[in-house]
């Protein structure tokens, strides 16, 4: 009893330690920044968070506990997705599962990329070089996501614009290999300050909110205040969302699933950690909205848009859509209006001759008034 309460202690005083390194950290990399909003439309107006999660063998996990606290494009969410199942022998994901991913995307959160198998990217270029990496991790996932389609409403997961990298493990050369070519930002663990502004191209740092890290919101609570103090944003990596009560061996993927199972938030913390991002007036963002890029579901849509308000960009930015008032959509057979909501300043819209059932995120545009539908 004795040795376990001395344990109990010893770990505590180590996370101590730990949350006390990453603050003591920012101060001294952030005391020379220019706290001057770096705002750059009228939709990122202002500093927030970006939750990201990875690994989606998790994904009954992120819709059973998930799916109510984030709502319809309220609290945004990114999910960082591989190709297979990383236990029960490694299959590969059925189609329910497939639009379960789906689902989340219509209801305002990013699929972003995270390697076909899982490599870890630096013993993987070492091993087998560069070329084979991004053949076999990058774009197999690439072509991957592009073949997967939803069962009943027939939409497509978007192309990723993000890569978050598996297990943390990255270097220069890796970075290097994947920005800009082939996404805008790619996301690790913690590097010094920790905070990126908006419209970022590159690597970018992160802190991990699983329960193998964070044991008190009061750590992090003093860390959130730095947002708005210094004007940027937060990328909090998480896994798993379960209750505390949930034993991970109930899932039966076997003692080789154990130190998965350290990663993990519970329900309760993660509200706890919305409730007091939108008490301090923090917005919420995918990782591709912190760095500038407007993404639609509806390939229809998506391609009208691009050839109308940027055509010569690799990525449509949301500040290309900052200034449009009116916009004429009728008869462009578009079914999903996912990424009108970056269209701040719209103020009329014609979506006649198209085959839309779900118009809610209309209300997301708060200068929008006339609509012909």
């Amino acid at each position: 009893m004795i040795a376990r309460y001395k344990k109990s202690m010893l770990n505590a005083y180590y996370n101590y330690r730990y949350w006390q390194n990453i603050i003591q950290s920012m101060k001294y990399n952030l005391k020379d920044i220019n706290s001057q909003h770096n705002k750059t439309c009228t939709y990122l107006n202002k500093p927030g968070i970006a939750f990201s999660f990875d690994d989606n063998f998790r994904i009954h996990h992120w819709l059973q506990y998930g799916k109510g606290l984030f709502g319809y494009y309220d609290v945004k969410v990114t999910f960082n997705i591989n190709a297979f199942h990383h236990f029960e022998n490694e299959r590969s994901f059925t189609q329910e599962e497939i639009d379960m991913l789906l689902d989340l995307q219509s209801n305002g959160h990013e699929i972003a990329h995270h390697g076909f198998k899982h490599k870890r990217a630096t013993d993987f270029v070492e091993m087998f070089g560069m070329e084979k990496w991004i053949s076999e991790e990058i774009l197999t996932l690439f072509e991957w996501m592009e073949e997967q389609t939803h069962s009943l409403t027939k939409e497509k997961l978007k192309k990723p614009a993000t890569f978050a990298f598996p297990y943390f493990k990255s270097n220069k050369e890796c970075v290097n290999a994947l920005v800009p070519k082939y996404f805008k930002v790619v996301r690790g663990h913690l590097d010094k300050q920790n905070l990126i502004p908006f419209n970022y191209t590159g690597f970018t740092p992160s802190i991990c909110i699983d329960v193998k890290f964070l044991k008190s919101i009061k750590m992090l609570k003093k860390i959130l205040k730095f947002l708005k103090e210094f004007n940027k944003n937060l990328i909090l990596t998480c896994h798993s969302i379960l209750p505390d009560e949930q034993n991970w061996d109930d899932f039966g993927w076997g003692k080789e699933s154990k130190p998965a199972g350290q990663w993990r938030i519970s329900p309760k913390l993660l509200g706890e950690i919305i409730e007091i991002a939108k008490e301090n007036g923090l917005a919420f963002y995918t990782t591709s909205e912190l760095a500038g890029i407007a993404s639609f579901i509806d390939r229809n849509l998506e391609s009208y848009i691009r050839y109308t308000f940027a055509s010569s960009r690799k990525w449509i930015m949301i500040e290309d859509l900052e200034n449009v008032t009116q916009l004429d959509l009728s008869n462009k057979n578009i079914t999903n209006l996912d990424g009108l909501q970056y269209f701040s300043n719209l103020e009329s819209i014609n979506l006649i001759g198209n085959n839309i059932n779900d118009y809610r995120l209309l209300k997301k545009i708060p200068k929008l008034r006339k609509i012909l539908q």
